[in-house]
């Protein structure tokens, strides 16, 4: 067996037992699970394609034989098949413009493809939750129900409702949200740790310079149309699907803030102030996706960080 594959059967190994972690009731034991796909990443980044498939079929074969055949499943899910997207696409080579040279597979479309999947998988849920009494909001709203009371038994059982209400209308947003922002996360770590190793392939990706396709914008004004014209059932299904869908907008608003950050005298400092207020408040993530959206539609940064160009332009007019 060669040494990659070692490597690879490994680095699954430990993603499996990370993702197990909170089986065994140690602090820190979802810290572990959250950075779960990072082996899977480092090990698919560095190796190629072919690791990075070794290693999630590992993963998924200890998970199954430790936790049953539905963890395999969900680790399959969860972590290996992102883990193996991200690595696919971070790896791929397209033509650039002029047709002699490549290009790297743009960060933004993988950022994409990742909320996409993930609203596939609700998409699933959405369908199997048909033949269901109440659909997919009231099983949520069960699941919720009996995790706070396992978790919470002596808190007040009309506080408990009341918490479960606030909560279920948007429960698997936030969950999936969750996820592709962890994804992003632990890829990010993982450039992070090869680059210093000088091991990754591809050139430093800054978040100043993130750019979406165009389609995704689509994606996310049909689930918003849904949200806000469907009743019901369909419109439980298209707000979670924009909250999830928001997430690469969200990226690129911070695209924004960072570009803006170039310009100013004490950069770092701005920076750590904005992430603190943002932590603070869920109204500056709004704020942020909003600017995600300007920049896709009008180009904020084009706009109003480079002015010079256009007003010549106008001067020439």
């Amino acid at each position: 067996m060669s040494k990659d594959m070692l490597i690879a059967i490994g680095g699954g190994t430990l993603s499996a037992f990370a993702s197990l972690a909170f089986m065994s009731g140690m602090p820190g034991a979802l810290l572990a699970v959250y950075l779960a796909p990072l082996p899977l990443l480092l090990v698919g980044l560095d190796h190629g394609i072919k690791a990075a498939t070794a290693a999630g079929l590992s993963g998924i074969i200890v998970t199954g034989l430790i936790g049953g055949a539905m963890s395999g499943v969900l680790f399959s899910v969860i972590h290996a098949l992102p883990a193996w997207i991200i690595v696919r696409q971070g790896l791929l080579k397209l033509p650039a413009a002029d047709g002699k040279t490549e290009e790297w597979y743009p960060v933004g479309s993988i950022l994409c493809i990742l909320s996409v999947f993930c609203t596939g998988l609700l998409t699933v849920a959405m369908f199997w939750s048909l033949g269901e009494d109440g659909g997919l909001h009231d099983i949520v709203q069960s699941y919720l129900g009996l995790v706070f009371a396992y978790m919470m038994p002596t808190m007040d059982e009309v506080v408990r409702g009341d918490l479960v209400q606030t909560i279920s209308p948007l429960f698997p947003g936030y969950m999936g949200t969750s996820w592709v922002v962890m994804a992003a996360v632990n890829a990010s770590i993982a450039a992070a740790i090869l680059t210093r190793a000088k091991r990754f392939k591809r050139p430093k990706s800054k978040l100043a310079d993130l750019s979406l396709p165009d389609w995704m914008s689509w994606f996310l004004i049909a689930a918003a149309v849904m949200a806000l014209l469907g009743q019901g059932e369909l419109e439980f299904f298209g707000r979670n699907l924009a909250l999830i869908l928001a997430v690469p907008f969200f990226f690129l608003g911070l695209g924004v803030v960072h570009e803006l950050a170039r310009h100013v005298q004490f950069p770092g400092t701005l920076l750590a102030a904005f992430y603190f207020v943002m932590f603070l408040s869920g109204w500056i993530a709004m704020a942020v996706i909003l600017a995600g959206l300007l920049e896709q539609w009008v180009g904020l940064r084009r706009r109003f960080m480079n002015p010079g160009p256009d007003r010549n332009d106008e001067d020439d007019n």
